[in-house]
Formats: C-alpha cells, structure tokens, sequence
C-alpha cells in the first residue's frame, strides 16, 4: 500500500510515544538506532517473525538521511544520491512504493565556477593564471577532485575494488600525500587538487590512498551499471521513516543509549534516562563516535575497542541558501563556484518533481574548512557563508538567505558522516568492526567492506540480520 503524505506523516508521529521509564521490554532483538542500517535490518528480522524493538536517540527516524522538507523539493542534509549499484536501496525504494528522480542530467545544467585568491577567475583565463598549479599538461583541466580521481584510476592497482581488504593490498595502505607526491606532484598541486574542497579527511597526509583505490573502482562499477544519481520524491529520508510505519515492533524514540550489559541469557540497553530494555540478542547500528560514549560491559574485545576509539570520520557541514532573484544572470557566471573559502563548493539545487528550476544553493564545507564554520556556530557560520558568496559575487549582495545548516561533526548522534581511513588503519582494524562481541551484533556503513553510503548501511544490514537468524 502507498500511503499519502498526510497519512505517512500521522504514522510516523505516533512512533514518537514511548513507554513509561524503567519499563522492561522482552524481545528477541534490540536494535539500537533507526537510521536505514537499523531500520532495514528490523525489518528483514520481523519478516522472518523475529520480535524487534527499536531503540533511537534521536527525535526523528531515519539516522544520517536527513532531508529538509522546510525548504522547496526537500534537498538533503544527509546522503544524497541513490547510485546506479545501489540494488539493495533500490529495491527497498521500490518495495515501500516510493517514487525516485534522476539528478545526474539537472547537475549539469549549470557550470561550476572557479573562485580563489578572493576572485572568480573566468574559464579563458585559467590556464595561464598565477594561482593555476596543475599539472604542465593538464593547465586547462578544472581542478579538484575529479581530476584528482582522473589521476587515481589511472594508477590504481587494484584488479577489482574488493581486494582492498586483502592482505596483499596492505601495502597500498599509505598517505595520498606520498602516492601524489610518487606522481610528481609539487605541494602547491597537491595542496590545489586535493586539500581545497578535500573529499576525505582533511588534509593529503591523514587520509589513505589505499582507500580511493577501493572508491575509484567502486565508482566506476556504479557508473557502468547504470549512470544515475537517484533521490526519493519528498526526501531521502522518507525511506527509513516509511520502514518503520509498516515494521510490527515497537520504534522508541528519544532513547539515549548509555549502556549495553550482556550476560549468559540475554542483553539490557540502558538509556541516559533510566529505561531498560532486555533482549535475547542486540543488533548496534550506531556510527562510531557516539558509541565511544558506551558503557559496556563485558567490555568489548580489544581490537573492536581500539576500532572503535581510534577511527575518525568525515566532517562535512552544508549550508542552504535561496536566492530572491537570478542574480548569476546580471554578472554572466554560473551560481554554482569552487572556492579555496570556508562555505567550500556551492553546487546549484534543482530539487523539483517536475521542473528544473533553481530551487536554491548548497555550500558544502568539509575536513579543515568545516571545523571553522563549527568553531563560529551555526548563526555566525552562515554569515560568514554568505559574505564570502557576496566578496566573490558582488551581483548577489543582499539577494541570499541562509535557510538550512547541518553540522554533521557536532551531532552528537552521528559525530561526523562516513568512516574515513587513515594511513595504515584498514588491515589493522577493518577486520575488527563487523564482528560481533558475544549476543552484540555490529551494523552501519563503517562495517561493509564492498560498498560506501547507503548501499553499505544495506549490506552491512543484511549481513547482521543474517547472523542474529543463525542463532536464535
């Protein structure tokens, strides 16, 4: 059955209840977190007749998919693209009957400008501008991440993306400051095409090549498949949330898990607010910076501890802007810049069903430049984003309105978006978070070794649900 918005809505408000503190809950299954890994392993468990109770800190379903529906075509705050090999998250999309729309054609209807030493440099002028440190071959080349991509699939060792994971691959498992470096690269290219607007981590240095090698092959896997970047009508969000409409057990929200204590029958969940949940088992979908706050006891092995303490993850802040008119069409450059700035690459939002209208703009500010904004807070932050737009845009003083900010480092419930490597941390610890820790089963993205984003909360959910069956 398709539910309509306004009954979807009324559903979903009615899982915010919970019951009465101290209240013990027997189930088979805890799953803790109703984000898409949480929800989607629920929900394969209840197909099965598995008893499930759902634990979420949060006020809301649906974990690192955040959509903002407050604002024209709900852009999102989370993950923002369905990729062509996404099977599982398609099909789930399919199966809750939802509808999807392909934004790969809309994001090229705009040009993305440069912007940097504190003015927008026309396409013409860039091959000979002093600040153009690309490579002596490639002066044209817009630089960044796809041309540092370019680079990488060109050099990648990897037969096939999976094998990151294997021994052999450990000896790829170093900085990409030193495979870049290996290319020929001088600092100040480095430093252009990969720390300005950095894709992981936050600096060449911190992050491990051996890592884009599995992204690149990845990629190009999802790409062959099928050439898509997909999103749900009215939100990507709406996938958790309508999971947890049609699951037959209890979604407890605003359940803060302070600990996790096992014993030779079965586990207790204890929230920060004194409730108490016990179950036979319990599946952990929550991302690894909130879960260092956990107490549990048995303690966790020492390698799952280690893991579980040392990784680190993305930072990415987004800030929304709308605009009051067309102001790129008074100075002839597109809206849409990549900049050495704080509000980091502005790409140009077209989020309508049945338009391509610009609905608005999206900043995204990652590694370094995200910690400044984090470090000003939320109101000054957007300030600041917006005077760098109107410094390097004069045409759009006054004309921009920041309508939506995300810090995805200060969540407290997510404390940052994905998993980031770094150099010499995959073979030491990779095989360490997908384990369970005896009736404590481990899901999320950060436990999947053959897919990113929400494909992997999808298999890693599927490989959790499968072991808990085993075992029952």
């Amino acid at each position: 059955m398709k539910l309509s918005r306004r009954t979807f809505v009324a559903a979903s408000a009615a899982l915010v209840a919970s019951r009465p503190l101290h209240a013990k809950t027997e189930a088979d299954v805890i799953v803790i977190g109703a984000g898409l890994s949480g929800l989607y392993a629920a929900r394969l468990l209840a197909d099965e007749g598995v008893k499930v109770v759902m634990v979420e800190g949060r006020g809301r379903l649906g974990g690192r998919l955040e959509s903002y529906r407050h604002l024209e075509g709900a852009p999102e705050a989370g993950g923002d693209s369905i990729l062509g090999g996404y099977g599982r998250v398609r099909d789930l999309a399919d199966q809750l009957g939802l509808t999807v729309l392909n934004h790969r054609p809309r994001g090229r209807l705009s040009k993305t400008e440069i912007a940097l030493g504190g003015s927008v440099i026309p396409r013409d002028q860039w091959p000979d501008h002093p600040l153009n440190y690309m490579p002596t071959e490639s002066k044209a080349a817009f630089p960044g991440r796809r041309f540092f991509e370019s680079v990488v699939a060109a050099n990648n060792p990897l037969e096939a993306f999976e094998s990151w994971a294997d021994p052999e691959s450990k000896k790829y498992d170093r900085s990409v400051h030193a495979f870049l470096r290996e290319q020929g690269w001088s600092p100040d290219t480095i430093n252009l095409n990969y720390n300005t607007n950095i894709g992981r981590g936050t600096s060449a240095h911190d992050c491990s090549i051996l890592t884009w090698f599995f992204r690149i092959g990845w990629d190009k896997v999802q790409t062959d498949i099928e050439n898509v970047a997909l999103k749900v009508v009215g939100g990507n969000q709406t996938i958790p949330e309508r999971i947890a409409v049609e699951l037959p057990g209890d979604v407890h929200l605003n359940k803060v898990v302070s600990a996790i204590h096992q014993d030779a029958a079965g586990v207790n969940v204890i929230c920060e607010d004194g409730s108490t949940f016990r179950a036979k088992r319990v599946i952990n979908s929550t991302p690894l910076p909130p879960l260092r706050w956990v107490n549990f006891d048995p303690l966790l092995p020492a390698e799952k501890a280690a893991a579980i303490n040392m990784l680190p993850s993305m930072k990415i802040n987004k800030v929304f802007l709308t605009a009051s008119e067309p102001f790129w069409d008074d100075d002839g450059f597109g809206p849409g810049m990549w900049t050495d700035t704080p509000m980091g690459q502005v790409a140009v939002l077209r989020q309508l069903e049945n338009s391509t209208a610009v609905t608005g703009l999206i900043c995204r500010s990652r590694g370094i430049m995200a910690e400044k904004l984090d470090a000003l807070g939320p109101k000054a932050a957007q300030a600041l984003v917006i005077s760098e737009y109107e410094k390097l845009r004069p045409a759009a003083k006054g004309k921009l309105k920041a309508v939506g900010y995300k810090s995805w480092a200060k969540d407290r419930f997510a404390g940052g978006t994905w998993m980031e490597w770094h150099p010499g941390q995959v073979h030491q610890f990779q095989p360490h978070l997908a384990s369970a820790a005896g009736r404590i089963h481990f899901c999320g993205e950060h436990t999947a070794q053959s897919n990113r984003g929400m494909e992997a909360a999808a298999e890693s959910a599927e490989r959790c649900a499968f072991e808990v069956l085993d075992v029952l």
